[in-house]
């Protein structure tokens, strides 16, 4: 009997993780685990840190104190210094709030939990498994921004950058890896589909150093939305789910604003809650 392997994806989106904490923290609270398949993107790998770690007494905190301290700054732009202060941030987090990778190995076993990076020369997505050296420096690389973050990050003397630029769902690497029920936490409503802003083509003119990056950049719209169409009309083997915001976040990227982070909080936990429901009711 084939073995059909169930996946958990994360979706990145700077603060608007927030919701997805909300989600995995009810989850933890249900003793809702049934996945082979951890796959984070940017900040998608931090939430699935602590899913795996499996606490949840400070996972609204974690969000908090990235949005209280002083970790951005547009007026860098004109020094060359951080504009978002990334590399400090997840320093600081790791002594503040003490993320047992021994934990996560226990829980993990016989398990996969995968961070997505995207080369800076070549572009293409990369997927490091946890276990195969230090961790944090992946969590790290999946969420380095072009451009927000001036100091690089560094994986086997290689520069790296956020996971999202060269895929962003990482769906059908999760397929691909044998996975047939896919459940994909999104910062996203259903409905959304990507398209170009301003910051691709700023961070597209700043990259010129490295012609491919560059030119993901400028089609990341047209990535983004092959992933979704994937999501749309998977095979027919694969089963797909979406647990969404049911309306656009009050969260952005480079939220500070405390009520909103903690109003996306509640809609996380909201939408997991109503999920777990739909599955004892099917039961």
């Amino acid at each position: 009997m084939e073995n059909k392997k169930t996946a958990l994806i994360i979706e990145g989106g700077g603060q608007r993780g927030v919701f997805s904490f909300g989600i995995t923290d009810t989850f933890i609270n249900q003793n809702y685990d049934p996945f082979d398949i951890y796959i984070g993107v940017s900040n998608g790998v931090a939430v699935l840190c602590w899913y795996l770690i499996k606490e949840t007494d400070n996972n609204l905190d974690k969000m908090l104190y990235a949005a209280q301290g002083n970790y951005l700054s547009y007026k860098n732009i004109f020094t060359g210094k951080d504009i978002l202060k990334f590399h400090q941030m997840y320093e600081d987090g790791e002594k503040m709030f003490n993320p047992s990778m021994e934990k996560i190995k226990n829980n993990l076993e016989g398990k996969n939990y995968i961070a997505v990076v995207t080369d800076a020369i070549e572009a293409n997505a990369e997927y490091y498994s946890f276990g195969d050296g230090e961790w944090m420096p992946k969590m790290i690389a999946s969420g380095t921004l072009p451009i927000l973050v001036k100091t690089p990050s560094l994986i086997d003397g290689r520069r790296k950058f956020d996971g999202g630029i060269a895929d962003p769902l990482p769906v059908e690497k999760a397929y691909k890896m044998g996975a047939k029920k896919i459940t994909v936490i999104r910062t996203y409503e259903k409905k959304f589909r990507r398209r170009l802003k301003l910051e691709n083509y700023i961070g597209a003119f700043l990259s010129s150093q490295y012609p491919r990056l560059r030119k993901a950049l400028l089609e990341h719209d047209k990535t983004y939305n092959r992933a979704l169409d994937f999501i749309n009309n998977p095979p027919h083997d694969c089963e797909i789910i979406q647990l969404c915001p049911p309306k656009k976040l009050k969260s952005k990227r480079d939220t500070k604003n405390i009520e909103f982070l903690k109003a996306d909080y509640k809609l996380g936990k909201r939408v997991a809650g109503e999920f777990l429901n739909c599955l004892e009711d099917f039961d």
